[in-house]
């Protein structure tokens, strides 16, 4: 009889411990980078709006520099949603064979914005193919930049690596490599543009849109297992980001969401005054993709050599969580 007790308290308590664990809310690993054009860590801070951290889901927010580490780290679970460049998401596909599924819009370069590469307003470098024998800096390997930068450099009739050296350097070092000599072009997002042409020691010598047209710059991306094991989490969580994200994007709020970033980025706001309207980078309503952007980005990466074979992206996105937890805030 003492024993048939012990039995049956011993697997109560089981029981109890793995309800008690399933009931535990998971950690997503989500990934951002410069701000903006990622504002996630800023429109998180919206609390009021946030509904389900804590109970479905925790956040542990990771930086990143650049598309490269991103696919590493989604390839390693490392990651549970994080952000690539188009070039990037092929890559990992075609010769990694990940199951990357692209889930949502962050950012597009050219329908607003338009990232610039620049060089010092004295320089003698005029048009691109002046470039040769000289330096361009870029954020990372493998990326969105690196990709523009090489493309137009084979539009104009160089080689890079062989005519024009290509280096990485960080976004807030690039002002200052250039103006220095160190490199004698530079890479400009957003965020380093604006304080960089107030200065007035640099000009613009060719942008991506140029390079590439309009582009789908930045998207959400995760591994198919990923969105079939976390569903739930992952529909919650997005339900959350869509929510503050409008509140965030309506001009009504536009003083309280630069005060945000500025205290994300821990940089001044008068930084941002150029943010979250036309003088930044386009963002589609929801998170939505723009499937034709998409579609043309990736043909002109082939088209330039950049990867092998042909793509068809339309297999390999899936907004299903993105449209679910919309529909609920309708």
């Amino acid at each position: 009889m003492l024993r048939r007790v012990l039995i049956a308290f011993t697997t109560a308590l089981s029981i109890f411990a793995v309800s008690a664990a399933s009931a535990e809310p998971m950690t997503l690993k989500v990934n951002y980078s410069a701000i903006p054009p990622h504002l996630i860590p800023a429109i998180f801070m919206k609390k009021d709006l946030i509904k389900h951290e804590g109970k479905s889901y925790k956040i542990k927010f990771v930086f990143t520099r650049g598309s490269a580490i991103v696919m590493q780290a989604l390839a390693a679970n490392e990651m549970d949603l994080g952000v690539l460049s188009s070039i990037a998401f092929v890559h990992g596909i075609q010769n990694g064979k990940q199951p990357f599924r692209a889930i949502g819009d962050l950012v597009q370069d050219g329908p607003q914005f338009t990232s610039r590469f620049a060089v010092k307003k004295d320089s003698p470098i005029k048009t691109v193919e002046d470039l040769k024998g000289h330096s361009i800096a870029i954020n990372a390997f493998g990326g969105a930049l690196d990709m523009a930068a090489r493309l137009m450099l084979k539009k104009h009739g160089l080689t890079p690596g062989r005519d024009v050296t290509i280096v990485e350097a960080k976004f807030p070092a690039m002002h200052a490599m250039l103006t220095s000599g160190k490199v004698d072009t530079a890479v400009f997002i957003a965020p380093f543009w604006y304080p960089a042409e107030k200065a007035g020691d640099i000009r613009p010598l060719f942008t991506m849109k140029e390079a590439l047209g309009d582009s789908e710059f930045l998207f959400w991306v995760a591994t198919e297992q990923t969105l079939k094991k976390n569903h739930d989490a992952l529909v919650d969580f997005f339900e959350d980001y869509l929510r503050a994200r409008r509140w965030f994007l309506d001009p009504a709020n536009r003083k309280e969401a630069l005060e945000m970033m500025s205290k994300v980025a821990k940089r001044p706001v008068s930084n941002f005054d150029w943010a979250l309207g036309e003088r930044g980078y386009y963002r589609t309503k929801d998170l939505r993709l723009d499937h034709k952007v998409f579609q043309n980005t990736i043909d002109k990466i082939h088209e330039a050599g950049f990867i092998k074979e042909k793509f068809d992206a339309s297999p390999y996105i899936d907004e299903s969580i993105i449209k679910e937890a919309a529909a609920r805030l309708k």
